[in-house]
């Protein structure tokens, strides 16, 4: 359902971008003519351009929302961010193009004195610009699109381009011709910096660039408050699109069973997800220590250690037989717990020197560094 509303809400607004920039641009580019305005056929130009980036972004957006299939299990969230580094692109080119020209007009002198026409065209389309950017830029937040929020920003710096020239053909018509080209030098610099903060924030997600340091902070004290967590560490965070993926490490009581270290695991994912509406998935990795400060790599896994211990057991007198076998690895130190039966009719004394001379043998395993041993009463 939001998916359907995203795609939906994302191209109608993309379509309706479209459609005004088309109508500017003509617009603007013939009044530019007939006002004798190079500014206003300058402004008509880089509104044509929007057509272009409209196109890259109906584009990025669609594939964008297509959802997680085979083949690209996080989705297709990082089309969105091609689209919004596009534009990104467009907009520096466009105050590149825009700052050139106007540097030629002051260079060679050549200035003309524009009419109405060109003043009227850009107060309509600053009124329209402004509309449009406030109009795509809610559009891009409620989504979460990072290519219809670059798209809004897009909006924004041609309705500043129309203000340069809203402000140079005022000053040309009251007498001061220099004013066109360089309010439009000055709003070229500020197209370019628009253009290079949605560029830098495309390639930074591309990048796998983390989340904010406040961000990581809050992320960190939310899960180190959940219950059976003792701490957590090495979060980690990137962006696909308009989207977060995440994958942490936990710290639990090292006697805590796998299953209960699963539920606590679960209920991490579960609630960071529910808290955090841009969160896609998450992994939570268990750890019973923060085996940083040395190598968690243990030696003794669970068969060589049954193939030990066993002969041992079968070898004690008493023992009928053996029913469990737990191992336990931590501060890297491996525990054995073994559960045994005793044969019937062996009396207490006799089952504390069985158990302490088990106890003694095991402890001779190799890699073995504490053992436990446990009378099993509930399979007797």
């Amino acid at each position: 359902m939001l998916n359907d509303l995203q795609k939906n809400t994302g191209v109608k607004v993309i379509v309706v971008g479209a459609v005004a920039n088309l109508v500017l641009a003509m617009l603007k580019i013939a009044a530019g003519i007939v006002g004798r305005s190079t500014a206003m056929v300058a402004d008509g130009i880089h509104s044509l351009s929007d057509l272009l980036t409209d196109g890259v972004v109906l584009f990025a957006h669609k594939i964008g929302q297509i959802p997680a299939d085979e083949n690209h299990p996080y989705g297709h969230g990082r089309a969105e961010t091609l689209g919004a580094t596009l534009v990104g692109a467009v907009i520096m080119v466009a105050g590149l193009g825009l700052a050139y020209g106007s540097w030629e007009i002051i260079s060679t002198d050549a200035f003309r004195t524009p009419t109405w026409p060109a003043l009227a065209a850009a107060v309509i389309s600053i009124a329209v610009k402004e509309f449009l950017f406030h109009y795509t830029l809610a559009a891009g937040e409620t989504t979460k699109s990072p290519s219809l929020v670059a798209n809004a920003w897009h909006h924004r710096s041609d309705g500043l381009s129309s203000i340069a020239a809203l402000i140079g053909i005022g000053g040309a018509m009251a007498g001061y011709p220099i004013m066109d080209p360089v309010a439009a030098i000055v709003v070229a610099v500020m197209i370019l910096k628009v253009g290079y903060n949605i560029a830098f924030s495309g390639l930074s997600d591309l990048m796998d660039t983390a989340l904010s340091e406040e961000e990581t902070r809050r992320i960190q004290t939310m899960i180190n408050g959940m219950p059976g967590v003792v701490q957590t560490h090495n979060l980690r965070t990137r962006r696909i699109g308009g989207e977060v993926l995440m994958d942490v490490q936990i710290l639990v009581d090292p006697q805590v069973s796998v299953t209960e270290g699963h539920h606590i695991a679960e209920n991490v994912r579960r609630k960071l997800i529910r808290a955090m509406d841009n969160v896609q998935d998450i992994l939570v990795h268990v750890d019973t220590e923060d085996d940083i400060a040395f190598d968690s790599i243990y030696w003794a896994n669970r068969n060589y250690l049954e193939k030990q211990v066993d002969p041992i057991i079968d070898a004690t007198k008493g023992i009928r037989n053996r029913t469990q076998l737990r191992v336990h690895y931590h501060g890297g130190k491996t525990t054995l717990e073994v559960f045994i039966i005793m044969r019937d009719g062996i009396g207490s004394e006799q089952t504390g020197a069985t158990v302490r001379e088990l106890k003694e043998n095991l402890q001779t395993i190799e890699h073995v560094d504490e053992v436990r041993v446990f009378i099993d009463t509930n399979s007797q």
